[in-house]
């Protein structure tokens, strides 16, 4: 996720853009501890940004300096420390690490032993890092050309993946439109780059298409051409304001030249390999799965032209906290999820800890919940529940981690990885365990509203699926027939006992089938998602429209993500999903091949 750049900011580090001849620091010392300040650092096999790429360090790894002179070399200004990290020697940019004897990026009030204390240090992480350097759009975390950005343009990145400030904006735009928050006077700020082409295309789905030349606002078009948006943007915020006249749009003169800035973003970007007209031949990536863009593809995602519509429009919002934004719309976001009610710990609505955390770091409270109940999902999981795990041979307990801080995908167990980021500051006790926040007798505490089920004697969820012939797997239940109505199931079990609902968290009436993404509630207060596997577009059949959406996916055009990336899973259920799992549903559309929903 993300790192502090000495005392500065977080950063992907890769230092490139410089071609440095650094003078050799004297007095040299001995080895000495150093820790990682950035994100995605790279760790080389020489002083150069030309040599091979170990692996990616993080912010909070532990390194040996094997001396603090600092050594010549291209790509970093600062120059390169030489490292030894987990009995392998290398080199990293000295610019991401800092020595025992120096400042270490702040706590963000870590440990976080409670709830509420991982959603407020998150978001003081998010805004201190982030939106409070000039990064203040989704965009803007992945892209950073913001003028008024300390960092160097194209460095202190939220990550790699040149898609994901699309796939990020369909996700918020999915939770508007479904909280009824699009007619708010949203604020969007777009970049603009010195020598622009006449347009960009994908080299799959080609040039986005749509748009208005029609002149029905002469104010709003006055307005436009003061902030300097030419034809090319014009027509699609012209179409944007036809429908939303209180949105505003600002422009941002980044005084970068475009094909400069494709190069630069392309060294440091990565695109799922799924898409191979995506990938540049020579590619230098080096993570698995993951590969560098070809020219073509990094200018696509780079252009911000191409995301001005309804649907991804959303990745320029200013993040700042706002007046209209009420706990109303916070607790619409949260419906349907564990947080809908208070905390286990102190007891309080998630909803007024998401409130308190934009008040304090100006961040906007849709947005954090939006980003919370995106990583962490409908159900208490591992990072939101404080239960004990292992991770690389050490305990932990009472732990959370609300925006899964720190969960770095290259780590063996990204969520557990999370929750060891959220436990810093701990100590462990006599037995080795490190403790946050728990009782005396070693259980996590039971704040009010929390406790036992209201309702006596309920019946266990094991019966109820029993009953009904399901599977639970981890937060999802599976073994469902397509058609499957709400009376279907409850006439199998004790039907007063359980509550469904739609993707939209709205109440399914008895005749209502339950699709991929509806809800099955218990009376003990626990709640699932269901998956119907094949149906990948939550309504409840498998057709045409369920192949198209997973062709989509794996060229990358759209993010699946929760129980609809699940329900994509049908030949590896525990493996990525790839063209097999494409043959599967087409054989099973030509019947030639039946689909398991165990």
């Amino acid at each position: 996720m993300k790192g502090i750049k000495k005392t500065i900011s977080i950063t992907m580090s890769l230092c490139i853009l410089f071609l440095s001849v650094m003078v050799f620091v004297p007095a040299a010392k001995a080895a000495v501890q150093g820790t990682i300040t950035g994100n995605e650092v790279r760790f080389r096999s020489a002083p150069t940004i030309n040599s091979t790429i170990y692996k990616y360090l993080y912010m909070g790894n532990v390194v040996s300096i094997n001396s603090t002179d600092k050594i010549a070399g291209d790509g970093c200004s600062d120059g390169w420390y030489s490292i030894n990290y987990n009995g392998t020697s290398g080199y990293v940019c000295s610019s991401y690490v800092a020595l025992a004897s120096e400042s270490y990026p702040a706590s963000y009030g870590r440990p976080w032993t409670s709830p509420k204390k991982a959603i407020m240090g998150g978001a003081d992480f998010i805004a201190g890092s982030y939106l409070g350097n000039g990064q203040n759009t989704i965009y803007l975390k992945k892209f950073n050309v913001n003028p008024i950005s300390p960092s160097y343009p194209h460095n202190h990145e939220y990550q790699a993946n040149i898609a994901a400030p699309m796939n990020e904006a369909a996700s918020s735009y999915k939770s508007y439109r479904d909280n009824g928050l699009l007619s708010n006077p949203l604020h969007f700020a777009i970049p603009i780059y010195n020598n622009m082409p006449a347009y960009t295309s994908h080299p799959v789905t080609g040039i986005e298409q749509g748009g208005t030349s029609v002149v029905t606002d002469q104010a709003f078009e006055d307005e436009l051409n003061r902030q300097g948006f030419d034809e090319t943007y014009k027509k699609w915020l012209r179409e944007l304001h036809n429908k939303y006249p209180n949105w505003t749009f600002e422009s941002i003169k980044t005084n970068l030249d475009f094909n400069s800035a494709v190069a630069a973003e392309k060294i440091v970007g990565a695109v799922s390999k799924t898409c191979s007209a995506c990938l540049d031949p020579n590619n230098i990536y080096p993570e698995v799965g993951w590969g560098t863009p070809n020219d073509q593809t990094m200018a696509y995602f780079l252009d911000p032209r191409n995301f001005l519509m309804e649907d991804s429009i959303l990745m320029f919002e200013d993040l700042s906290n706002n007046s209209y934004y009420t706990e109303e719309m916070v607790k619409n976001v949260l419906a349907g999820t564990f947080m809908t009610g208070n905390d286990n710990v102190d007891g309080i609505p998630y909803s007024s800890m998401f409130m308190e955390a934009a008040r304090t770091y100006n961040v906007s409270p849709v947005y954090l919940a939006s980003l919370s109940r995106q990583e962490v999902g409908a159900t208490k999981g591992l990072v939101t529940s404080g239960e004990q795990f292992e991770y690389k041979g050490i305990t932990y307990v009472g732990f959370y981690n609300f925006y899964n801080i720190g969960a770095y995908s290259s780590e063996e167990n990204p969520a557990k990885a999370g929750l060891v980021y959220a436990s810093a500051g701990s100590v462990p006790n006599s037995d080795g365990v490190y403790v946050g926040n728990i009782g005396e007798d070693g259980s996590v505490p039971v704040g009010p509203g929390d406790g036992e089920p209201e309702v006596p004697n309920t019946t266990p969820v094991a019966t109820h699926l029993a009953n009904m012939g399901l599977n639970r797997k981890g937060s999802y239940i599976t073994n469902l027939t397509l058609n499957a109505t709400v009376s279907s199931l409850k006439n199998k079990t004790n039907g007063s006992e359980l509550t469904f609902k739609n993707p939209s968290s709205s109440l399914l009436g008895n005749t209502e089938k339950v699709t991929t993404g509806s809800t099955i509630t218990f009376s003990t207060g626990e709640t699932y998602t269901i998956v119907i596997y094949g149906d990948l577009t939550g309504d409840g059949n498998i057709n045409s429209a369920d192949l198209l959406r997973m062709r989509q996916y794996l060229l990358g055009q759209v993010n699946l993500s929760g129980a609809y990336l699940e329900s994509a899973r049908l030949v590896n259920v525990s493996g990525n999903i790839n063209s097999a799992d494409l043959l599967r549903l087409r054989q099973y559309l030509l019947g030639q091949k039946g689909i398991n929903q165990a």
